[in-house]
């Protein structure tokens, strides 16, 4: 996979939350990279500091043309409206009183009907939040995050969590096509191996706030993809 020249963020960042001190810096300079790494290790904290959703302890955060998102040295701090930042939290974040079409269309000028089809949430366009199940709200909050115009860097908090694995090969396939469309670097926290492989992405490897390994998925998780094959593997029955 080939450099994207120059960085599309680069990111120096310490926060403290809870018992964790996080401290990372990184650029990311691929169409699609992870932060990769077990429960409590920092990664969704960093995602809202790059979202504006959080001010950091210390940090400074530009985009790929110098732009500056946060310098806490110098009191710069962007609000997240005025980012070209766009979020998909964990947790499925939509305005409870729209329909999902009516999200999608909030602060765009139109769902666009594709989008109701690559997240497989047509049928449910014209219902609200409360009416839909756990897996729909998730798919209409991913494509609520995409569906706005002029996205610099799209930021996805564990996106296929809870989705049976053929609607999760679907929905990424549609994603890696949007992406190709818009030129959008995106930034994903996923716990999940085969995830990473299936993306082949570029890989930030967390443990305990602190950066142990970026790179390719096929040399950063090495280790963690033999650990589940043999996990995977039955034992041999003694003949």
């Amino acid at each position: 996979m080939p450099d994207l020249a120059p960085p599309h963020l680069t990111v120096q960042l310490r926060h403290r939350i809870g018992a964790l001190n996080i401290d990372v810096a990184f650029q990311l300079t691929q169409p699609w990279t992870i932060l990769f790494g077990p429960s409590g290790s920092g990664k969704t904290t960093i995602l809202r500091a790059i979202a504006g959703l959080l001010l950091p302890g210390s940090a400074h955060i530009t985009t790929d043309q110098s732009f500056t998102l946060v310098d806490t040295e110098t009191g710069v701090f962007v609000p997240p409206h005025k980012r070209t930042t766009r979020l998909a939290p964990q947790q499925p974040s939509l305005f409870p009183h729209m329909t999902v079409r009516e999200n999608l269309n909030y602060g765009a000028r139109s769902a666009e009907a594709n989008l109701l089809s690559d997240f497989r949430i047509a049928h449910i366009a014209d219902k609200r939040p409360a009416d839909l199940s756990g897996g729909e709200a998730r798919r209409a909050t991913l494509a609520r995050a995409i569906a706005p115009r002029g996205c610099g860097l799209l930021l996805l908090d564990e996106p296929f969590t809870g989705l049976d694995l053929n609607l999760r090969d679907d929905l990424i396939a549609n994603l890696l096509a949007w992406q190709q469309q818009h030129s959008t670097p995106i930034l994903s926290v996923t716990h999940d191996i085969a995830e990473a492989f299936q993306l082949n992405a570029e890989v930030i490897k967390l443990s305990e706030g602190r950066i142990v390994a970026q790179g390719p998925a096929a040399t950063v998780l090495a280790e963690e993809r033999t650990r589940l094959l043999a996990q995977l593997t039955p034992p041999k029955t003694p003949t």
